[in-house]
């Protein structure tokens, strides 16, 4: 008997410990939806183009011999850096010395007949004609030892710029045509960058339109920066590619860049100083246009507010926006980061907003 009432008490027993203890919630009401939420910040946002180019010389010579001779001395070292007008060969003068002696000596006999008919032109001895022959030849006296004592300066072949010297192609010895090659010279006082920009970007590309070119040296995780800035674009765009060429000066090098390593381009396309920025994740679309879901307040609760908003620039995962109509959205304010158009949120409802685990990225850390 004592079993049989055991058994009948257990459903009430259990009925009990199941009964919840606070008090129900009201009717209809709804808990707060928890977001993640950031801040709408204001800062400049660019717009940027990369494309693949090559570092040029500032000005690459190859330097030829001006006059057929023996090459009696080079006096450079490859590899080495030279200044302006430093002598680099010289060729066999001998012929030539010779040949401006004799041209002197005919110009100090054309100068002394010179003398001599003034003087008898003065006393009316001499016929003014025979005057103006012996002055016609003092001209052309002189005339001919300048062209060879311009010959003989081409001898010494001599470095036109500075720069830094290439591979020797002629031995002491050998006797060099003007079509031998003697060595070439680099100008990396500052260095020039050539690359290709499509069609559709050309009008944002001009002179001084700033650009950033990467090159990596060696095993180095980090490629090597340098700035420059634009000074020429081809008046024409090449068919084949949709593109034109574009070179850049880098005025300020670092010692590791070398003419013809690859580099890496970027070039700032826009500025758009100081708008309101915020994650692409951020953003709802829907038919009532681009909204996003700000973090407003009811009756001292924190509830969602859609806002429309215009989009302008893209640069990675960041968008600049406009309150669109009579909308206001100021920087600071905390918005909905992510998620949005699959929570179900309508205005005024209570929001429990988080510091989203993952904020938006500093500028340029996600750019193309």
């Amino acid at each position: 008997m004592k079993f049989c009432r055991l058994w009948l008490a257990i459903p009430f027993l259990f009925a009990a410990a199941c009964k919840p203890s606070g008090p129900a919630p009201a009717s209809g009401a709804r808990p707060p939806q928890r977001v993640e939420v950031v801040e709408v910040v204001r800062e400049d946002l660019r717009e940027t183009l990369e494309v693949a180019g090559s570092l040029e010389a500032n000005e690459s010579v190859t330097i030829h011999p001006e006059l057929a001779g023996l090459v009696r001395e080079i006096t450079f070292e490859e590899g080495r850096a030279v200044e302006k007008g430093a002598l680099l060969v010289r060729l066999d003068d001998a012929e030539l010395r010779a040949q401006v002696e004799e041209a002197e000596a005919r110009a100090d006999l054309a100068r002394i007949n010179r003398e001599r008919a003034d003087m008898l032109v003065a006393d009316r001895t001499l016929a003014q004609a025979e005057v103006d022959r012996v002055r016609s030849e003092e001209r052309a006296a002189r005339a001919a030892l300048e062209l060879l004592r311009v010959r003989l300066a081409r001898t010494r072949i001599v470095a036109p710029t500075a720069g830094v010297l290439g591979a020797r192609r002629l031995s002491v010895g050998d006797y060099a045509t003007p079509a031998a090659v003697v060595t070439t010279l680099d100008d990396l006082s500052v260095l020039k960058v050539a690359f290709r920009v499509p069609e559709r970007s050309i009008p944002q590309v001009g002179p001084g339109t700033r650009i950033t070119a990467r090159v990596r040296i060696g095993a180095a995780e980090q490629p090597v920066e340098a700035e420059g800035e634009v000074f020429f674009v081809s008046a024409s765009i090449d068919p084949a590619v949709r593109a034109s060429e574009v070179k850049a000066v880098l005025r300020e090098p670092p010692p590791s860049f070398r003419p013809g390593m690859f580099a890496s381009v970027k070039i700032v396309l826009s500025t758009r100083e100081q708008v309101l920025v915020v994650p692409e994740a951020a953003l709802v679309a829907g038919v009532r246009g681009v909204q996003v879901i700000a973090v407003g307040e009811k009756e001292g609760r924190p509830v969602a507010r859609f806002v429309g908003v215009e989009t302008g620039l893209r640069v990675g995962s960041r968008v600049e926006i406009r309150p669109a109509g009579s909308n206001t959205l100021a920087a600071g304010e905390r918005i909905v980061a992510s998620g949005a158009g699959a929570l179900v949120l309508f205005p005024g409802a209570p929001l429990d907003p988080v510091p989203a685990f993952v904020a938006m990225k500093p500028l340029g850390s996600d750019q193309p």
